[in-house]
């Protein structure tokens, strides 16, 4: 990892205006553990995420920490951004709903999927419905962890 690069934990950390030491006793991990995680040293497990998670009231950090950390997620969980304005964050969700009900895709992926395959001459409408539905997840999860939001 860039060692100038502050990762998911660190950062939770340090917006909740806490030292290494204070996390490892808080969460039961040692400094050392705390230490290694935020240095890219060695990767926290899903149940250290959980609990560090917790202790930071930072409930993006799993899965954020964990797609900072390796890319085998990338393709499952989309590059959000944590604190969004609630109000932003919602705008695109909704856009995203609007724009799939317009345009009809929905209706369309309907027509395609009935043979059980996605042919060349339906590729292009599949592919613009997928983008919509990452653009639409990706709002989903800055609307749950958006700024102004109670956990």
């Amino acid at each position: 990892m860039d060692k100038n690069k502050r990762n998911a934990l660190q950062r939770a950390r340090l917006s909740s205006g806490l030292t290494q030491e204070a996390l490892a006793e808080r969460s039961g991990y040692s400094a050392d553990s705390v230490r290694a995680w935020e240095s890219g040293a060695r990767m926290a497990s899903l149940e250290a995420l959980g609990i560090l998670g917790e202790v930071l009231d930072a409930p993006w950090l799993p899965g954020v920490y964990l797609r900072e950390q390796s890319t085998a997620l990338n393709d499952l969980l989309p590059d959000f951004e944590v604190d969004r304005p609630l109000a932003e964050a919602a705008a695109e969700y909704v856009s995203c709903i609007l724009e799939l009900v317009d345009s009809r895709v929905d209706r369309a992926l309907l027509r395609m999927v009935a043979d059980g395959q996605i042919d060349q001459v339906e590729l292009p409408v599949f592919e613009a419905l997928m983008d919509l539905a990452a653009r639409a997840n990706k709002a989903y999860y800055e609307i749950r962890f958006a700024k102004g939001r109670e956990s």
